[in-house]
């Protein structure tokens, strides 16, 4: 990973979460797609470890969360010749991978479980419903014009973190 991409990564975490910060300034909650006995499903997770204090130059006394490794991570772009939202379709994820949304948005639901999430423009997620956990997988749902990020966690071996809660960082 280079590293204006991993400076980049660092201050993503830092400013967004594809949830909300509701555990205080101590860390990000995400929502993370999961699959469990081969049902897809939203957990809030908490990223560990917290949030640092930045020694780097550009980010000094600023606070950075490390994502964790990525491999081979992908720009996307979806188009907006007809201003019509890209359905996905029921899919699985295709790697165990953060997902950036750098424009636009996306609507995540399930087939078999409840619950779902919406992610904005500069908010993230963690797709870890793979082939082999899940069998329907979810739906995406991306605003026409959307660019995202998906990032892969190298070998499938998502970034630490601790289950907050079994439904989306949103719900209460």
């Amino acid at each position: 990973m280079t590293m204006l991409l991993h400076l980049f990564l660092l201050s993503l975490g830092a400013l967004v979460c594809g949830g909300s910060n509701q555990g205080g300034d101590d860390s990000l909650l995400v929502n993370a797609i999961v699959g469990k006995n081969n049902i897809s499903m939203v957990e809030c997770w908490k990223i560990e470890p917290g949030y640092q204090v930045s020694n780097v130059s550009g980010t000094v006394g600023d606070k950075v969360l490390a994502l964790g490794n990525i491999d081979n991570a992908v720009y996307i772009i979806i188009p907006d010749d007809d201003g019509k939202p890209n359905n996905g379709g029921l899919h699985n994820g295709a790697h165990a991978q953060w997902v950036f949304a750098l424009t636009g948005g996306v609507n995540v639901t399930f087939p078999e479980a409840p619950g779902g999430f919406t992610v904005n423009a500069g908010g993230l997620f963690i797709s870890s419903d793979v082939l082999g956990n899940s069998t329907l997988g979810h739906q995406s749902i991306w605003a026409a014009g959307s660019v995202f990020i998906q990032a892969p966690f190298p070998n499938g071996v998502v970034t630490n973190h601790t289950v907050i809660a079994h439904h989306s960082c949103e719900e209460k």
